[in-house]
């Protein structure tokens, strides 16, 4: 995801047409714009099919029908991105809890715990960035300890095989003496926060939103963008071209950007910023428990930095 800074309403525009959506947008306006020329030449020079004399109640009315549907269309898949959001907003809080119970339990000289859990409880985000975009890719985590209950090269589930880590060391602890039985079923809650939260992404990404439904809308708007150029020819000539074009631009990219923002965890410009989040945690938890992190690292978790995905 890129990071929009308001700047003006300019550059705005002119940064947002410069996206993949935008220009898939475009293309499709070119298809429109020749439609609409062919029909505007051929009723106003050569031939009259009559459609210009449709009642404008019955266009109103099918706008009508067509608005409710595109604010249902848009207001399902930014719920669906805003619920992400969420998801991945208590993943950061849960970490950094994590992050601060460890730091207050362990004791100070066992920096081999401290790096472990700072690197575990850091792996976890990337881990699900990564099974959400379905790419089990391993070079983003940091290895923690080897053996065969803790390498992630085991699981198939990459967030299981890090939550699998946290809560096997977790209870080596509690086993060793050095958390107590209050705290053992406090960190329980934190430890099973992480896979409810991979639960929530997966059911967003594995649920879309009905192909019938979404078939039915950009249906609809076909249809009702080859009727407009009929019904308003008379009264704006080859003005035509312009308003049914613009009235295009406005339904279609509409529906367009409803289809981007119903998948969030993606890397399209406008999904959320699933790199930044981990990162981020991974700087919040290393700095909670004191272990060193580079500073370039720290620099990528900044708002507003700019991620290449």
């Amino acid at each position: 995801m890129i990071l929009y800074k308001n700047k003006g309403i300019l550059p705005s525009i002119w940064h947002f047409h410069t996206g993949p959506t935008a220009k898939s947008l475009l293309r499709r306006l070119v298809v429109v714009g020749i439609y609409v020329t062919i029909v505007t030449v051929a009723e106003m020079h050569y031939t009259d099919l009559r459609l210009k004399d449709t009642p404008g109640s019955f266009l109103g009315a099918m706008g009508i029908l067509l608005s409710l549907l595109l604010i249902f269309r848009t207001n399902t898949a930014y719920d669906r991105f805003y619920e992400g959001r969420q998801a991945w907003g208590e993943l950061v809080n849960n970490c950094r809890n994590l992050a601060i119970f460890f730091n207050a339990v362990l004791p100070e000289g066992d920096s081999e715990s401290r790096r472990f859990f700072a690197k575990a409880i850091s792996n976890f985000p990337f881990a699900l960035k990564n099974h959400l975009r379905d790419m089990p890719r391993l070079d983003e985590l940091d290895m923690v300890e080897e053996g065969e209950r803790r390498d992630l090269s085991n699981f198939d589930h990459k967030p299981a095989g890090v939550a699998n880590q946290l809560w096997v060391k977790t209870e080596a602890l509690y086993r060793a003496g050095h958390i107590s039985e209050s705290q053992h079923i406090n960190l329980n809650q934190h430890l099973t926060t992480l896979m409810d939260v991979c639960g929530i992404c997966e059911r967003i990404k594995s649920t879309p939103i009905p192909f019938s439904y979404m078939l039915f809308i950009k249906l609809f708007i076909i249809l009702y963008v080859a009727l407009l150029p009929f019904t308003v020819i008379v009264a704006f000539g080859y003005l035509t071209i312009p308003a049914v074009v613009l009235t295009s631009y406005v339904l279609v990219g509409l529906e367009m950007i409803g289809e981007e923002i119903e998948e969030p965890f993606g890397m399209e410009r406008n999904d959320l910023p699933l790199n930044q989040l981990s990162q981020l945690i991974r700087v919040n938890v290393h700095d909670i428990l004191q272990i060193y992190l580079p500073h370039v690292e720290k620099q990528a978790a900044r708002p507003g930095f700019t991620i290449v995905t």
